[in-house]
């Protein structure tokens, strides 16, 4: 926090998918947030793809080729992709 006093407020240093709960920090117990386990992003993906009843294996991966395409469809240099 001394060479980055103001982390805290800004929003590049904020996770996206915070926990829902806090965790102790080991060196002096305060409670934080960290970022969330990415299994637990996985089987959330996994469930809903088997509700939506897509017979295809679905994982993270598939997210950012299907973002990838929609840049590329949106007239967006492959470069830049």
């Amino acid at each position: 926090m001394r060479k980055y006093p103001n982390t805290d407020k800004e929003l590049a240093w904020q996770y996206i998918f915070p926990p829902n709960l806090l965790s102790a920090d080991p060196r002096n117990g305060i409670g934080r947030r960290h970022h969330i386990d990415p299994s637990g992003l996985l089987r959330a993906v996994t469930a809903v793809a088997s509700l939506a009843r897509i017979p295809k294996p679905v994982s993270l991966h598939t997210f950012r080729h299907c973002f990838a395409t929609h840049l590329l469809k949106a007239g967006n240099d492959i470069r830049t992709v």
